[in-house]
């Protein structure tokens, strides 16, 4: 494949971006390998500051991941994985890049802690998220757990006294209003309605600073 054929191929991939005026100034470049001419990357620069923060990483014209610089330090700290679409479906709408509307979004990994290790995991079935396992305060273990449905927050699980396994339960009802707490104080999996409100330190791990 020539490389005027990758060139209208990366066309192609962003289109939906390009349509919007704003997504057209975010200065989207191709990077190709310089021995086969093959599309490898394509940067952006979102926030118009001059500088790369997005960069895709490209096998040809299909998308493979995404990693993006959130504070403008120079580094990255997240990474989105891509897989293949189905065919279209009406009950599984579209999820694609906007690097590769031809894809779906899998899985996504965070680095929110000092040391550039990764903190959150987050899961995706057709593109929409499923769960997310995070370490809210930095100690290499997950500490609270997120379940969703079509795409909203149902259930957040909490490890608040650092044993491992979650002892406090959020269930959320329609609309993302929390709906009642439960706890597990013995670690066997036996939830009961909490007797009290949830403490504050538990009101500070809701979603909501972090991405969903």
């Amino acid at each position: 494949m020539n490389k005027s054929t990758l060139v209208c191929a990366a066309a192609l991939c962003l289109s939906a971006a390009c349509a919007d005026p704003r997504a057209a100034n975010e200065l989207i470049k191709p990077v190709y390998n310089k021995q086969t001419g093959k599309l490898e990357q394509l940067t952006a620069d979102r926030d118009h500051d001059g500088k790369i923060d997005t960069r895709a990483y490209m096998d040809g014209a299909r998308l493979k991941f995404i990693e993006i610089d959130r504070n403008n330090d120079g580094v990255p700290d997240r990474w989105e994985y891509y897989t293949p679409a189905r065919p279209s479906d009406p009950k599984h709408p579209s999820a694609g890049s906007d690097f590769d509307k031809s894809t779906r979004l899998e899985r996504a990994e965070e680095a929110n802690g000092p040391d550039g290790k990764i903190t959150r995991r987050e899961f995706y079935v057709d593109g929409v998220i499923a769960r997310v396992e995070e370490d809210t305060d930095f100690d290499g273990k997950v500490d609270k757990w997120e379940v969703y449905e079509h795409g909203a927050l149902v259930r957040m699980d909490l490890d608040l006294s650092g044993r491992g396994t979650p002892d406090r339960r959020f269930i959320y009802g329609r609309g993302g209003a929390l709906d009642h707490v439960e706890i597990d104080p013995t670690g066997t999996g036996d939830w009961k309605p909490a007797p009290t409100d949830p403490p504050a330190s538990a009101s500070a791990k809701r979603p909501g600073g972090s991405r969903p």
